[in-house]
């Protein structure tokens, strides 16, 4: 039978595990509950509230689109299981990694803290959107999400709206926050929640495939996602634990024959994937004479890192072509595990790569002689960018570089649509 929660709570600090919780617009009252029995240290290696959207937007690196949705607490999550890794990186060396929290927008790997990820961390994350001392419009709403070395998951409840008072669905949402952390923990029989006839908790969980563990955690630079083949990975554990959400594709550690090693890569972070993009990788297969792939990273200069949830949703879309799957954030590193390839990019990208802004005169110049050296260059497609349509020939490109990039002429290729766009609309 289930116990009381504060058995659970119990029970948590004698699992094995640590945790980093992040909560904003409510679910404070859990780290109050961990907090409140002895035993906490075990389990919490740090509680964070930030609860302006300013304080929100600090801590995943950048202005998330939407606050309190299901893509804001994996976010958050991801991050929370970055900075756990980092927080027992800095314990166990004496040289801890002190680059900064998102310079990179990473995971914690082999590569930034020299130890492999640790397997006992939990990232976990809540968004809220509770009664207040004013009237909302919207629904009453809570996202929470849980990050770990091999594994996301993710849960949605919206309240009744009026049926309860701040305090209640505060201290609801706390319980599902609880719940969240001890099942990543691997623990059962864990009390029920206070729900009313209606609400129902939607959740959605996946093992991630052992390939994708050894891309996060720096084994390997770059995993094959290849369409139409029947999934490679079952997950493990209880059918009841865990529903693994099954793109149409299989994961490989290269390119296996029949299948041509590609010429070029369109990269992007594909959310979503449209037409738009299908019709560049085309356009650019017959410029480059050769196969064009796609390529993403579940690392990210200027956004948090990808979790495992995201990651099979995204690569769900790749039905007919390959999808190069890497932590590569830039494209000096890009090259490194795509060495000879064409990256296919659009002008607001061409932009950002020569850009001292981002990481210097100096360190743009070693990042295109790194390019140069992988035998790497670019084919540059024009972008709409605020109402205004640019082309290479609009980019500052250093002269000595020139010979790495080249134009698809807008009589070729044009298309002003965005995945934000997409999103937004």
């Amino acid at each position: 039978m289930p116990g009381t929660w504060h058995d659970l709570i119990e029970r948590i600090h004698q699992a094995p595990h640590l945790a980093v919780v992040v909560v904003t617009g409510g679910g404070a009252s859990a780290i109050a509950e961990l907090l409140s029995i002895p035993g906490g240290s075990r389990t919490l290696l740090e509680a964070v509230v930030p609860y302006s959207e300013t304080a929100l937007t600090d801590w995943l690196g950048r202005r998330p689109e939407h606050f309190c949705v299901e893509e804001t607490a994996l976010a958050m999550a991801a991050m929370a299981f970055q900075r756990g890794c980092r927080l027992i990186a800095g314990d166990r060396s004496e040289q801890p990694d002190r680059s900064g929290l998102r310079s990179s927008g990473e995971f914690a790997s082999s590569a930034a803290t020299g130890a492999a990820l640790p397997g006992s961390m939990i990232g976990v994350s809540c968004t809220a959107s509770l009664a207040s001392d004013r009237p909302k419009k919207g629904e009453h709403r809570c996202h929470v999400a849980t990050q770990s070395v091999s594994g996301t998951s993710a849960y949605s409840l919206v309240m009744q709206k009026g049926s309860r008072d701040r305090c209640a669905e505060e201290q609801l949402v706390g319980h599902l926050i609880l719940n969240a952390l001890a099942r990543a923990a691997g623990l059962t029989d864990l009390p029920c929640l206070e729900v009313m006839p209606g609400e129902i908790v939607v959740e959605e969980h996946v093992i991630a495939a052992p390939l994708l563990v050894e891309l996060l955690n720096g084994i390997r630079g770059i995993v094959w996602s290849l369409p139409d083949v029947a999934p490679e990975h079952e997950p493990a554990g209880p059918a009841t634990n865990f529903s693994h959400f099954a793109p149409h594709s299989s994961l490989h550690a290269a390119i296996p024959i029949p299948l041509s090693p590609p010429a070029g890569v369109l990269c992007g972070a594909f959310h979503p994937l449209h037409s738009g993009h299908e019709e560049l990788r085309k356009v650019a297969e017959r410029i480059v004479g050769g196969p064009v792939y796609y390529e993403l990273s579940i690392r990210n200069v200027d956004k948090p890192p990808l979790d495992f949830l995201t990651v099979d949703r995204r690569r769900a879309q790749f039905t007919e072509t390959p999808l190069a799957l890497t932590t590569a954030p830039t494209f000096a590193e890009k090259a490194q595990v795509l060495p000879g390839v064409v990256f296919v990019v659009g002008a607001d990208t061409a932009e950002r790569i020569v850009a001292p802004r981002y990481y210097g005169s100096a360190g743009m110049e070693r990042a295109l002689q790194m390019i140069r050296n992988a035998g790497c260059r670019f084919l540059v497609a024009g972008r709409a960018v605020e109402g205004r349509f640019i082309t290479l020939d609009d980019l500052p490109i250093p002269p000595e570089y020139a010979d790495l990039f080249t134009a698809i002429a807008p009589d070729d290729f044009r298309e002003d649509m965005s995945s934000t766009g997409l999103r937004n609309s």
